[in-house]
């Protein structure tokens, strides 16, 4: 439907072009022949666009920004160029082709497939030959290896370095270019920073310094059309349903602050930062260590344990998921603009609809979600309503096949629904200062956590998926599990625990997670499906109307990526009674085999919860082990059966 759209607009443009070439009100006229008469007749000569007038709307505006600032990481490059380069790279996930190979066997290339790239390995014939003569060369010597902990990729792991580092251990960092936090705020609750003050990993003077912006919390809604305030529920209205949440990602904080400081304080410590080293491969023995290839200008790294915080874009994660295509992608496009009405900025939206499914023809069916956060208030004294500047995204979840919308289709809504969601702007071209444009894709895989491939190498953070599938973000889900990986962490040095099986323990199952894979089903449309455009506000307004009225026990964790049983089954069986007549859409929607599925994973989360509350009891006779690897594993079960229930989540 779009690409008809687009060629009755060009035929359009070229009629009336013709009709109005002969306009004797133009000022820059020639005069021509005419078969027809004898006089003269007066005519336009064709007009040149310019190099200004032929760029997008997307490319006029961040040609106007500022390079500086830019940054490694999602979000943390936002030039023209940069989009550029993720549009071609989103495009090529979409043509790539899932296909089977199988690394057990010894035939390199299997059914015309070449072997994956050889990041890592643990082949002695492999890998760069400075980094296994070095690792002998220690082990011959009975020197120790260079670190205890190295960490690639600085920008999260700088916190979880810290958290190591404050355990006694000898931690490095590598980040490829300089360690520093992005321009564009961070978005999290203090119950989150607090957390890492508790580990040490912060301090109140950090938290001070960084938070930037505070305000009380966050709207989340879901309707058919714009009506904003919208008062009862969707049955009642017609529309849909919004509430507030308090405390909910009402913190913006400056990552460069934060970041600065806790580099500081973690070289302070005994912490080595490497910046300006790119990471060029690993080379892995069983017995002695890993090395890592950091150029051949630069002596190889060696280090006991690799932890991979290099996001999802990571080269490890990739060898090892090579031939799998994504489960499901998170799509965000946004901006940090000044220029919207100030006194109204005044709260956050945390999830936010206000129109039904989109039928984009060829790209599929989508339904586009809100995200947005005031700037500049409630800190350093700034008033609430004093600040015009908001961060806005709009994002939306999707398959990666082929035909799905780019990167710059995706942007071009933005810019014409942004108006729609923000009333007081009318032409974003003039009415907006921009200050950055945000753009990222975010791939997920069912298979998450990450488990190793490899010994002495454990992804985390991103770069393992640890985060929701909902999430576009993964500062949260750090803050949530860094207690616990950087404790088991601990016990697997401690004990010399470091094979893949004894690490895989630390990325266990963890079934909350792998429900949160339904929700993402069922706010999407696979290609070729045609459901109900007004499908998913009718579900999430229905949903959240009654967590909502269930209380904050049921709300705060959810919104905070938790899924807990006590609020999940809560909310099922009350929506149930609220829209009796909907449940068989939504089976046909997402589909028998994925509801099986997550059916069984609702099912191991009740398992979980009551294994859980058996803990305390088994406490007392794992502590007392003296076994140490039987030890270590009971300890991770208990902490898989713990955080995969969602009895992590600390009500306040």
């Amino acid at each position: 439907m779009k690409l008809s759209f687009a060629s009755s607009a060009i035929s359009l443009a070229v009629y009336l072009h013709g009709c109005h070439a002969f306009s004797p009100s133009r000022s820059t006229r020639s005069v021509v022949s005419s078969s027809l008469s004898s006089s003269p007749q007066v005519v336009d000569p064709p007009i040149a666009k310019s190099e200004e007038d032929e760029k997008s709307l997307t490319q006029r505006i961040m040609e106007k920004t500022s390079a500086a600032g830019q940054t490694g990481g999602a979000g943390g490059v936002s030039t023209w160029d940069a989009f550029l380069r993720a549009d071609e790279n989103w495009s090529r996930l979409k043509s790539s082709k899932a296909f089977e190979y199988d690394k057990t066997v010894l035939s390199a290339v299997q059914n015309g497939v070449p072997p994956p790239p050889q990041f890592v390995t643990d082949d002695g014939a492999s890998g760069n030959p400075r980094c296994w003569e070095k690792l002998r060369k220690q082990a011959v010597d009975s020197t120790p290896l260079d670190y205890d902990v190295t960490i690639c990729g600085g920008t999260l792991g700088i916190f979880i370095a810290m958290a190591l580092q404050l355990k006694g251990h000898n931690v490095a960092v590598l980040e490829a270019g300089k360690l520093r936090g992005r321009e564009q705020e961070w978005n999290i609750s203090m119950k989150e920073l607090l957390e890492l003050v508790e580990l040490g990993v912060l301090t109140g003077e950090d938290i001070d310094m960084a938070v930037k912006t505070e305000f009380p919390g966050c709207r989340s809604g879901f309707k058919n059309s714009e009506v904003t305030p919208l008062e009862g529920g969707y049955f009642d209205n017609g529309v849909g349903y919004e509430c507030f949440t308090p405390n909910v990602l009402n913190l913006g904080i400056s990552p460069s602050v934060l970041i600065e400081n806790v580099s500081e304080r973690f070289r302070a410590a005994g912490g080595v930062i490497f910046e300006g080293t790119p990471l060029k491969g690993i080379v892995v023995s069983e017995s002695l260590g890993a090395a890592l290839d950091v150029g051949e200008e630069k002596d190889p790294i060696t280090s006991r344990l690799v932890l991979d915080c290099m996001g999802n874009a990571s080269p490890i994660s990739r060898q090892q998921r090579y031939g799998k295509q994504p489960d499901g992608i998170c799509a965000v496009v946004g901006s940090c603009a000044g220029g919207f009405d100030a006194e109204s900025n005044l709260l956050g939206d945390i999830i936010y609809t206000n129109q039904e499914i989109q039928d984009k023809g060829p790209n599929g069916q989508l339904q586009y979600f809100w995200e947005a956060f005031p700037v500049g208030i409630g800190r350093n004294g700034m008033e609430p309503g004093t600040s015009d500047v908001k961060t806005t995204y709009m994002f939306t979840y999707m398959d990666a096949s082929e035909g799905r919308p780019s990167l710059s289709t995706l942007m071009d809504d933005y810019w014409k629904q942004l108006p729609i969601y923000q009333p007081s702007i009318t032409d974003v071209e003039t009415d907006l200062d921009v200050k950055r444009v945000l753009f990222a894709y975010f791939p997920t895989y069912k298979d998450s956590p990450l488990q190793p491939e490899y010994s002495r190498i454990l992804a985390v953070g991103d770069a393992s998926g640890i985060q929701s599938p909902l999430s576009f973000g993964g500062f949260g889900a750090l803050t949530r599990h860094l207690e616990r990986i950087s404790g088991a962490i601990t016990e697997a040095l401690e004990s010399d625990l470091l094979h893949k099986d004894d690490l895989g323990e630390i990325n266990a199952y963890t079934p909350n997670l792998s429900a949160a894979w339904m929700f993402q089903k069922a706010m999407s449309v696979r290609m070729g499906q045609k459901v109900d455009p007004k499908f998913v506000n009718r579900l999430l307004a229905t949903n959240f109307d009654v967590m909502d009225n269930m209380g904050e026990k049921t709300m705060m964790p959810f919104m905070q990526d938790v899924v807990r049983i006590d609020g999940l089954a809560g909310s099922l069986a009350r929506s149930f009674v609220a829209d009796p007549t909907f449940m068989p859409q939504i089976v046909l929607h997402v589909g028998i085999p994925t509801l099986v599925e997550w059916l069984g994973h609702v099912s191991m989360i009740t398992l979980y919860t009551a294994l859980h509350n058996l803990s305390p009891v088994l406490e007392p006779f794992v502590d007392n082990m003296e076994n140490k690897k039987e030890k270590y594993l009971w300890k991770r079960r208990m902490e898989a059966w713990k955080f995969g229930s969602g009895n992590d989540y600390k009500f306040d």
